[in-house]
């Protein structure tokens, strides 16, 4: 009787593999519907790895059977190269319906574990856990965000076979750079050959029905003892709308709106540098607008781009907000409590802190903030104990959730394009310095996007903005090169801004500058550097070296310099008096020695 091809080592080794195998499958399946939370490389053992095991068993098991019947043929044992099949024989017939039962439970098996391998590729999980050093900044910054119930190949991957096939080839040459250690840190953006955002963002959010406006009330307590409470009041007009509606396409959303298509070259990879801009509308006409201050797209440009969502929502999962800012929500909701004396000020500086490690990071916060309170309101430390860990906590919170020393990111890494706060964002191209051949300027006026803010007390969510009376929105007046400035240049991300004249313009506020003085005693307009007031108009009675021939003529200026001007040392003297170089090298100010007599003003 013949023996079957299967009675042979490597056949019984590759069976034994699919039986071990398959048991393992189904145990590790069963524990991860109890496993909660899902692990990560449980679903790669149980869908990836673990069936590519078996079909290596179910490969060994027809390899050993090529041998032995190739073994069988050279020693004349049989004649064919295939086992004969004769269904009219009984016990053939019975080996035949189990090989047919067994080879369909295997194609089931087999269908299943690639199905649940696809299903598992595509969760939140694999994207976000599996490579858990390198995507840790990604998969946090994402739980945290409004699309955090959105799975990231929903945006990133979109529907059909053919972008899961180019998203899991470009993963072959990450699953490389993670094993090798071979990626950037930080990983650099934006993320190349991303599926075009009308594929995969437009199914959720469709510009051509978005229109009206969106209140916003956006928190803002001051650095100050008490934390004052303020809010930041705008309708943005969210725009869009569809003309076969009867709906205008003003808006944020112009940009968006199918009608209208809007291009752009960057000079930089991060499209932070936008040199080259061109609009064409609805009647067909092209419109191209070209920076006055930055060069023409070289070599090293960017290729041109159509504009889509991701060019202003370029961080709308992953984004990393700025100490101020976090800390402004924490204290609106009561996660920080207000009443604990300068903790604005406290938590914002201790958050903009370096910290090496995320463990140097939590013992550095908990000491400056309870620290603080333990040397500067000991009251404040022992009466409101429970508010002060509270805020510990939260703070830490708040760094460990923007802040990744191991991959290099923070929030000052990477730009945020949504509006222009913090970051250029919209200023990149609505500068007021992008024009057209014509002289067409890219519009910067503020209300062609939202209506001019308005700051006042905390109000109920949804209260509108002139339902109560509120003072200016800006807390300094913006006149003069003021009114000009990009919001981004005063609150630059990571920088506080500056509360008085010097901070911004390096003047010293140390005697003898007339620190007691107002800007406006010698500059004739707010936010102007000229004109400025005739010295003389408050100098009137001055004498000595003032009243000299030579000196007559020359300018209050030339002597002394503003913001300093007393005179000390030689260098002030020796601008004019080049031939006294040399004389007392050594000596201090010439008028240490030199005594000038009174004289009349001419």
């Amino acid at each position: 009787m013949r023996r079957g091809l299967y009675r042979n080592t490597l056949s019984y080794f590759g069976g034994v593999v699919m039986v071990g195998s398959a048991l393992l499958i189904a145990v590790s399946a069963v524990i991860g519907i109890f496993l909660a939370p899902q692990s990560p490389y449980l679903g790669i053992v149980t869908w990836l790895l673990l069936p590519g095991v078996l079909m290596f068993g179910l490969l060994a098991i027809l390899y050993g059977m090529r041998r032995e019947s190739l073994r069988r043929r050279r020693t004349g044992e049989e004649e064919s190269a295939f086992p004969r099949l004769d269904l009219n024989d009984p016990r053939q017939r019975k080996r035949f319906t189990w090989a047919l039962v067994g080879g369909s439970l295997l194609v089931v098996l087999v269908a299943f574990g690639a199905y649940n391998g696809f299903i598992f590729t595509e969760s939140v999980t694999f994207c976000g856990r599996v490579c858990h050093t390198v995507m840790e900044p990604e998969y946090q910054a994402y739980l945290n965000s409004p699309h955090a119930r959105v799975a990231c190949v929903e945006c990133h991957v979109g529907s059909g076979a053919s972008w899961y096939v180019k998203s899991k080839l470009s993963g072959v040459r990450q699953v490389y750079a993670v094993t090798f250690k071979t990626y950037d840190t930080p990983i650099p953006v934006p993320v190349r050959d991303l599926r075009p955002a009308r594929e995969t963002c437009e199914h959720c959010h469709w510009p051509e029905k978005f229109y009206g406006a969106q209140l916003m009330q956006l928190p803002h307590f001051r650095f100050d003892q008490q934390n004052s409470a303020e809010q930041i009041s705008l309708l943005l007009k969210t725009g869009g709308g569809s003309p076969s509606l009867g709906r205008g396409n003003a808006g944020i959303h112009w940009h968006m709106m199918i009608q209208n298509q809007v291009s752009f070259v960057a000079a930089d990879r991060e499209l932070q540098k936008i040199p080259y801009v061109k609009a064409q509308h609805p009647d067909g006409t092209v419109v191209e607008y070209r920076s006055t201050e930055l060069a023409a797209p070289g070599p090293t440009a960017q290729p041109e781009h159509r504009m889509d969502c991701m060019d202003c929502h370029n961080r709308p999962s992953h984004n990393y907000q700025p100490p101020e800012l976090s800390v402004d929500q924490a204290l609106a909701t009561g996660v920080i409590s207000a009443k604990l004396p300068f903790i604005k000020k406290v938590a914002v500086e201790a958050l903009e802190q370096d910290y090496a490690s995320r463990e140097e990071a939590r013992a550095k916060l908990r000491e400056r903030i309870a620290g603080y309170y333990q040397a500067k309101h000991p009251a404040v430390a022992q009466q409101q104990a429970g508010d002060i860990e509270k805020a510990v906590k939260a703070v830490i919170g708040i760094h460990e959730r923007t802040v990744f020393p191991a991959m290099k990111v923070s929030w000052k890494t990477y730009p945020t394009n949504i509006g222009h706060r913090t970051w250029p964002g919209c200023f990149r191209c609505h500068d007021g310095k992008h024009k057209s051949a014509d002289g067409k300027v890219l519009t910067r006026d503020c209300n062609a996007c939202h209506s001019m803010p308005q700051r006042g007390p905390l109000m109920p969510l949804g209260t509108a903005p002139a339902s109560q009376p509120l003072v200016g929105w800006h807390p300094l007046e913006l006149k003069g090169k003021h009114a000009e400035l990009m919001c981004n240049k005063c609150h630059t991300v990571g920088v506080r801004p500056a509360a008085e004249c010097a901070g911004c313009h390096r003047i010293s506020t140390k005697p003898p500058m007339m620190a007691s003085m107002s800007c406006a005693e010698c500059h004739e307009k707010a936010g102007e550097a000229k004109p400025v007031q005739d010295c003389h108009n408050c100098h009137s009675d001055i004498t000595g070296l003032h009243t000299k021939k030579s000196h007559q003529e020359a300018a209050c200026t030339a002597c002394h310099k503003p913001h300093v001007w007393t005179v000390t040392g030689r260098d002030t003297c020796l601008a004019c008096h080049t031939d006294k170089k040399d004389h007392n090298k050594d000596g201090g100010a010439c008028m240490s020695c030199h005594e000038f007599k009174a004289e009349k003003k001419k």
